[in-house]
């Protein structure tokens, strides 16, 4: 009797270990690599994330910007545990920086920032021992990968050393591109006019070819229904990547971001948002104001904002230096807040806000179009002008401010702009309400299928190699 309960217990314990080892050998493992822009940094996250819950991911950032995402909540301690299945790894790459800034020659600075991760992404990818005298990350990678993805919204990503390296080891590689489809439209015209003015050589257009179109595709940051168009006149012309497969994710914002955890500057926010709302008779009257980690604004402009703003309840994410310039014209009457940061998602969602005034980057609009706030946007550079366009006449949740990014606005102007807003307010929330709408459908129709159909690549690729993915 003893020995038959031992066999058992052997059985048992057999069948038990086979199992463990046929589930570790249906999780891929997926690397992430991030550009140190906070405008970039977070949609990756997310999207690490949601990845997160089918396979194993490894997300790489800049080592200086883990503290930063700790102090706004985004990432804990936990993030990396023996039992999440998502890693986030520090690459020590020099860009120390916070890249948050008000000088436009940031601008220029973006080349060596990116040609700094270069190297040491190479090491802690594909070195088999480490050959520097230093870590090149906070922790080293222990999986074998199965397929990379790699912010493309610096240029110089067409020619990053990591997703060639990735394409000659076999592995699968991908762009992910934070913006909507136009943005890679305007990415791809302006090499090509670069190359015919002969400020770059033919060459880099061939290259660009090469580059894209071993790659298995890109992952956009936007729904199908937004960028169709985009998309159709994409496929009509003989561009890099005009074949290349897209996946439309959006939306991918994770529930643990939207639930920034509980913090001293989140309860703050909050309490002043829920006076506001009792101050209003629970009636929505609070302008949310912010022009992103970027803001290319003279003093003498955000004066003139404050003062368009000030009959006005706000809340400004602004940065402390700019601050000093409006001191002489607020009194502290509870009404107008200034915060270095805000966390934006939880702002948006109160409903106390009845407007957000926005530069019109494309990760605030996606925050705004999906939860169905209407928006005034200022551009200040890139595709932020293209968006504000399409939000207004497109979409028609809003105005946007033409040639706001090289000309003088005055108080007067921007207070027009704010009055034609609040006075048809109901017609732009019933639009706003439509795009929301638009997002979530697309959320369960077309960006699901999109993802699914990157999970079951990975999916694929396991199972012809299913001895390499024993858990180490």
């Amino acid at each position: 009797m003893l020995l038959s309960i031992v066999l058992l217990q052997s059985i048992i314990l057999a069948v038990s270990t086979t199992n463990e080892l046929v589930e570790t050998r249906k999780t891929g493992h997926i690397v992430l690599i991030t550009s140190p822009f906070f405008g970039h940094i977070v949609p990756i996250l997310d999207f690490a994330r949601r990845l997160s819950a089918y396979h194993h991911v490894t997300y790489i950032v800049s080592a200086s910007k883990l503290p930063l995402l700790k102090q706004r909540g985004l990432i804990d301690d936990n993030s990396d545990s023996s039992e999440s299945k998502l890693d986030i790894i520090g690459l020590y790459d020099g860009n120390d920086h916070d890249y948050e800034s008000a000088d436009k020659s940031i601008i220029r600075q973006i080349q060596p920032i990116v040609e700094k991760m270069h190297l040491p992404l190479i090491e802690l990818l594909f070195s088999t021992s480490l050959t520097s005298s230093r870590p090149v990350a906070t922790r080293p990678i222990r999986r074998p990968i199965d397929v990379i993805v790699s912010d493309m919204f610096i240029t110089d990503l067409f020619v990053l050393p990591p997703v060639s390296e990735a394409l000659q080891k076999g592995l699968i590689a991908y762009f992910f591109l934070p913006n909507s489809l136009v943005a890679f439209v305007d990415l791809v015209n302006t090499f090509i006019k670069k190359v015919k003015s002969e400020e770059v050589g033919s060459n880099y257009e061939h290259l660009m070819y090469q580059t894209i179109a071993p790659i298995k595709g890109i992952i956009c940051n936007s729904i199908l229904e937004f960028d169709k168009e985009v998309l159709r006149t994409l496929r009509q012309r003989s561009l890099p990547g005009s074949n290349t497969s897209i996946l439309f994710v959006a939306p991918i914002i994770s529930e643990v971001t939207q639930r920034t955890r509980q913090s001293a500057l989140l309860t703050r926010v909050k309490q002043w948002l829920d006076k506001q709302w009792e101050v209003a008779n629970h009636s929505s009257s609070v302008i949310y104001v912010s022009f992103g980690s970027w803001s290319f604004l003279q003093p003498i402009q955000i004066i003139e904002i404050a003062r368009a703003l000030k009959p006005y309840a706000f809340i400004w994410s602004l940065k402390t230096k700019l601050q000093s310039h409006l001191s002489t014209l607020f009194n502290d009457d509870g009404r107008h807040l200034f915060l270095d940061w805000i966390p934006q998602r939880f702002v948006l969602t109160h409903p106390a806000v009845r407007l957000f005034v926005s530069h019109g980057g494309w990760n605030s609009l996606l925050e705004s179009m999906i939860i169905g706030m209407p928006t005034l946007v200022w551009p200040l550079f890139g595709d932020q002008m293209l968006n504000g366009y399409r939000l207004e006449h497109e979409l028609g949740m809003g105005r946007w401010i033409e040639n706001s990014h090289k000309r003088f606005i005055s108080s007067d102007e921007l207070g027009r702009y704010l009055k034609d807003m609040f006075y048809q307010q109901k017609e732009y929330i019933r639009r706003a309400q439509q795009v929301k709408k638009m997002f979530a459908e697309a959320s369960r129709n077309s960006s699901r299928y999109y993802f699914e159909e990157l999970v079951h690549i990975v999916d694929k690729k396991i199972i012809s190699v299913p001895n390499k993915h024993t858990e180490l």
